[in-house]
């Protein structure tokens, strides 16, 4: 998944949805809040992204994403607004099924533990 000319790479246990909302908050916090597009519209992702992920998102939602971003895309003062899109269009059109599966599966069908985007190896 493309977001800020980045590719992360995962294994079949981390989950997609879970991943792009992290990195939706990373954008939703880093937003200076100057624009609209960047303030509402990182705001209004996460949102969505948390339902999906805790199981009251609908097939809706992805539509309402894809909407988002369409309408953020190129219209931020920065490229931050065009950044937080692009994980969300790419892993939606690549990932469509997980987002379903978040869906028709009530929440996140994927390990809460096994699917961490860090590596516990080492940690004591």
């Amino acid at each position: 998944m493309l977001g800020t000319k980045a590719l992360q790479i995962f294994d079949e246990t981390t989950c997609v949805v879970r991943a792009v909302l992290r990195w939706t908050e990373f954008y939703k916090h880093e937003s200076c809040g100057k624009c609209t597009p960047c303030r509402e519209g990182t705001w209004w992702l996460v949102q969505i992204l948390r339902d999906l992920e805790n199981g009251s998102g609908t097939e809706e939602d992805l539509a309402k994403l894809l909407d988002l971003c369409d309408n953020i895309m190129g219209r931020s003062f920065c490229a931050l607004g065009d950044g937080a899109t692009s994980p969300i269009t790419s892993s939606i059109k690549y990932f469509r099924d997980e987002y379903i599966a978040h869906v028709t599966g009530k929440g996140c069908p994927f390990d809460p533990v096994a699917s961490t985007l860090f590596s516990s190896a080492g940690a004591k």
